[in-house]
């Protein structure tokens, strides 16, 4: 059984994914409302009380809750209600720091990955997420799972690095939001309808897939991550067309490893 901690869009879909696989699927929440139909869609048992679990029988844990503290208090629950070996899977974006802290200090017959995913809730809804990991290699049950739950997960060295990635990445889409929303509202400002560039946009070489959601894109998610990766390097680079744009380009260019035909 697979104990899914945080019923959340994330938690929630991943569990239902879960079940709908014919996985077997236990879901905790302390939203009793959340708990109810959540149990009703997936026909899956549901509680939030940790000591009604049949711990013997979990395969795996994932935590799904939104905080670092969160984090925290889930594993300090775990460790509460059961001594045995766990396998855990920490979907929550941390920021890099935490995640080396509280990861690092699981017990020792735990094994942890940090798995922060992208994709939203339809990919968690439909296993089609990509996932960052770190932690131990996983055996051929747990990349099963994983298999079942992403449709890519990128392996990386430590913990901490798949936040990093995570939230550059999340960054670069907040950029691209950002860029998308501003060049719009300039438009407006000079007299063009923001409709009539946003179609340009969608065909021409500013799109981007930000762009093209920037309607429904859950932005408050991206900016509690943009929050965490200044929080973690202290300051982030602007995205100014100033003097050192091309230098930045070509860098890009290079680290890439591109060749003439992109010159």
């Amino acid at each position: 059984m697979h104990l899914v901690i945080g019923l959340g869009p994330i938690g929630g879909n991943i569990g239902a994914h879960l079940a709908e696989l014919g996985r077997k699927v236990y879901g905790y929440d302390f939203n009793q409302d959340r708990l109810r139909e959540w149990s009703e869609e997936t026909a899956s048992p549901a509680g939030s009380d940790l000591a009604a679990v049949d711990w013997p029988s979990i395969d795996s844990v994932h935590v799904a809750v939104r905080l670092a503290d969160q984090v925290l208090s889930v594993f300090e629950a775990l460790q509460a209600h059961t001594t045995q070996p766990l396998t855990v899977f920490v979907h929550t974006t941390l920021a890099p720091a935490d995640a080396r802290k509280i990861l690092s200090s699981a017990p020792d017959n735990w094994r942890v990955f940090e798995a922060p995913v992208s994709g939203g809730p339809q990919g968690a809804r439909h296993g089609s997420m990509t996932v960052f990991l770190a932690g131990p290699a996983p055996t051929d049950a747990e990349n099963a799972l994983l298999a079942d739950i992403s449709g890519r997960a990128f392996r990386m060295e430590s913990y901490g690095q798949p936040a990093l990635v995570k939230l550059l990445n999340n960054a670069l889409a907040t950029y691209n939001l950002a860029a998308t929303a501003r060049m719009l509202n300039l438009a407006a400002e000079h007299g063009v309808p923001a409709k009539d560039l946003f179609e340009v946009i969608g065909v021409s070489t500013g799109q981007s897939w930000m762009g093209d959601n920037l309607i429904d894109v859950q932005y408050d998610l991206l900016l509690k991550d943009v929050g965490l990766l200044r929080g973690e390097l202290g300051s982030l680079p602007a995205a100014d067309l100033d003097d050192d744009v091309e230098q930045a380009i070509l860098q890009a260019r290079t680290l890439l490893g591109s060749d003439s035909e992109h010159e």
